[in-house]
């Protein structure tokens, strides 16, 4: 819910909800974004990879596979397989973990998603 304040430039009356002052156009240091914060991340196959390559992160590097479904050992990916998404984890012995097998494709980014995120927050790919 939006509460209203007084701009610090004009005295008018500003809305939480406005990003500027509709009376100055001034900058309002109550606004209050309430988008949501989910709304920013990748929800589909095809957005992870943009995401991925706007931020330049080197997949291949890391060994992550987003859309395929990669066999050799020591890898994470995703892929599509009919009505099912499914995120896994190749061990370095050669055996197949499955983080996530299902219907939802926004979960089943998630899952990979946050995992990318602690690898890169790790190997300092993003700062």
């Amino acid at each position: 819910m939006a509460s209203n304040s007084k701009c610090q430039y004009c005295g008018g009356i500003v809305s939480s909800a406005d990003l500027n002052c509709p009376h100055c156009g001034a900058s309002n240091a109550n606004y209050v974004d309430r988008a949501p914060r989910h709304a920013l991340l990748p929800r589909t196959i095809d957005e992870m990879k943009d995401y991925c390559a706007q931020r330049r992160i080197p997949l291949m590097e890391m060994r992550f596979f987003v859309g395929e479904n990669y066999r050799q050992p020591r890898a994470y990916g995703i892929y599509r397989e009919g009505d099912r998404f499914i995120v896994y984890k190749n061990k370095s012995d050669g055996t197949r973990a499955i983080r996530y097998d299902g219907p939802d494709e926004a979960h089943a980014v998630e899952e990979l998603y946050l995992k990318l995120m602690y690898e890169c927050r790790v190997n300092g790919v993003l700062k």
